[in-house]
């Protein structure tokens, strides 16, 4: 006799009562649906299109893909990935949490890079860019640019350490000539880049507004300041670096930031499953990638500590770095990854 299984009756449940809550507050969700569509316009849009077409474009191009070609050494002897790969690790740790997983997702298509190859990208290439973490978590949240630079190499150091642990068992990859780096026109590549892009894009607005509506039911409830920033934190990282810059400390920012939240983790699972991905192996990479990330953030901040009177929260990380607690916000990442993620919905328990 079969036992009863959780997750099938767990998700009509949560399925349920979400609805509950989409009648009983229609306001916090069209304000959340709003605002949502309001940062995809302003922010999301602007800051991507351009970087998802870019990369695309230079990973398919002929000529862009000789020009990759002076990266080989990196790629090759740091992380065990053929020059080809080296538009999707770029553009992974510059260009946004979307773009690396995108362009990793294309080559393994047209079989530039095989599967070992791109699902080891998509677990260490998922990273904020600059323009984010420095320009609007640094310099507009926290007010103080230094500190953004802080978390940018926070989060950029941990997936570089990421990358190079995963390439250690891997094999070295042969040299590419330039044929095989890339076998389409110029002409090819834009059209291609582009309809790509565009795809890419209304993914990730769709997940944008999606939860933007969650974080306006979240705001309906008087959950306290400390469960209120975890939340937000777990779910999306841009209304979690807005509360954790002002109820916590720099390394749960940079824990924040490293995590990424389930929306662009949802943005990106599409990709991420299209390699082979397992998507519980994906999200337990990003919990690591988190708590390596708080961990750099801590050790910079003693090399390099803030002006406390520039940052006032500044005192409470060099004080006490770790004083939010990172194990229950690690512990729940976990835990809702596992909620979210049903890997094996066919398997019988005896």
């Amino acid at each position: 006799m079969k036992r009863f299984k959780f997750s099938g009756f767990a998700v009509p449940v949560f399925a349920v009562g979400t609805a509950c809550m989409l009648v009983a507050c229609p306001e916090c969700c069209v304000k959340g649906a709003v605002s949502g569509l309001v940062t995809c316009a302003s922010v999301v849009i602007p800051s991507l299109f351009p970087f998802l077409i870019v990369s695309s474009f230079v990973a398919l191009s002929p000529s862009c893909g000789s020009a990759m070609r002076v990266f080989s050494p990196v790629m090759r002897h740091i992380f065990r990935l053929p020059a080809c790969a080296a538009p999707a690790v770029v553009f992974g740790f510059f260009g946004g949490y979307p773009v690396g997983c995108s362009v990793a997702a294309q080559l393994y298509q047209r079989g530039s890079i095989d599967a070992d190859q791109a699902q080891r990208i998509t677990c260490f290439c998922v990273n904020a860019g600059p323009a984010f973490v420095i320009t609007a978590v640094g310099t507009v949240m926290l007010g103080n640019i230094r500190a953004g630079v802080i978390l940018f190499l926070s989060v950029l150091l941990s997936g570089i350490s990421l990358g190079f642990a995963l390439g250690l068992t891997a094999p070295k990859p042969q040299k590419q000539t330039e044929k095989e780096i890339s076998s389409v026109t110029n002409s090819q590549a834009l059209v291609e880049s582009v309809e790509n892009g565009a795809v890419t894009m209304m993914k990730i607005c769709a997940w944008t507004v999606v939860f933007s509506c969650v974080s306006g039911l979240l705001s309906h409830w008087n959950f306290g300041a400390d469960v209120l920033t975890a939340l937000n934190c777990v779910l999306e990282v841009t209304a979690g670096c807005t509360a954790a810059a002002k109820n916590a400390n720099l390394c749960t920012l940079a824990a924040a930031l490293g995590w990424g939240g389930l929306c662009v983790g949802l943005q990106v699972l599409g990709n991420v499953k299209a390699v082979g991905t397992r998507p519980l192996v994906f999200f337990a990479f990003r919990a690591v990638n988190a708590g390596l990330a708080a961990v750099i953030c801590g050790v910079l901040i003693r090399l390099f500590p803030l002006e406390v009177s520039v940052f006032s929260n500044v005192a409470a990380v060099s004080a006490r770095q770790f004083s939010y607690s990172l194990p229950a916000t690690a512990a729940l990442i976990c835990l809702c990854a596992v909620f979210i993620i049903d890997l094996d919905r066919n398997r019988k328990v005896c």
